[in-house]
């Protein structure tokens, strides 16, 4: 049913969709952990391009993050020393980046927003946008298999898949935040 329903959504409300499933995810399961760092990274997504948005994203998904041993080895472009700090004790014993799928859920949910943002970069969307579609399915699973309650699609149902070839208006995402 909700897949339906994301049928109708632009680009721009699915990769929403798919934030508050993280946010969501995050506050059920590690609700004493501040969230809005991670948070503050995500959301603007929503008013921006998305491969520059996606540019600064990737230095704070567990899967590069930990790549390297320390800061500086890292060599990161856009991620602070205070920043990459702060991300290595929120993720402290729930990711360290090493599994790409569902048994490291927090890297797997984020590397899924990335990975909207990848499949259909500097391209066109192809009908519905199906891949978007299955990525957001796998995205609910995890929330599924956890028993935490999906978000409502209903908040994102205002972006049209109508307008602009897919992708939808830019908008405020920050407004949809279960964090900030």
């Amino acid at each position: 049913m909700i897949r339906e329903q994301l049928a109708s959504i632009s680009m721009n409300g699915r990769m929403a969709y798919g934030i508050m499933c993280v946010e969501q995810f995050l506050l059920s399961l590690y609700p004493d952990r501040d969230w809005t760092i991670l948070s503050e990274q995500m959301w603007p997504v929503t008013n921006m391009f998305w491969d520059e948005w996606n540019e600064r994203f990737m230095e704070i998904i567990p899967k590069y993050l930990f790549e390297f041993e320390n800061y500086k080895e890292a060599e990161f472009e856009y991620l602070s020393e205070n920043d990459y700090a702060e991300f290595v004790k929120l993720y402290s014993g729930i990711s360290d980046g090493e599994k790409e799928d569902v048994s490291d859920p927090v890297n797997f949910l984020l590397l899924a927003l990335y990975r909207i943002e990848e499949v259909y970069a500097y391209a066109s969307i192809p009908g519905k946008g199906e891949e978007c579609l299955d990525i957001l399915d796998e995205m609910m699973s995890v929330l599924n298999d956890a028993s935490v309650q999906l978000p409502d699609v209903n908040k994102v149902a205002f972006s049209s898949f109508d307008e602009k070839n897919g992708w939808g208006e830019s908008f405020e995402g920050r407004d949809l935040s279960f964090v900030l």
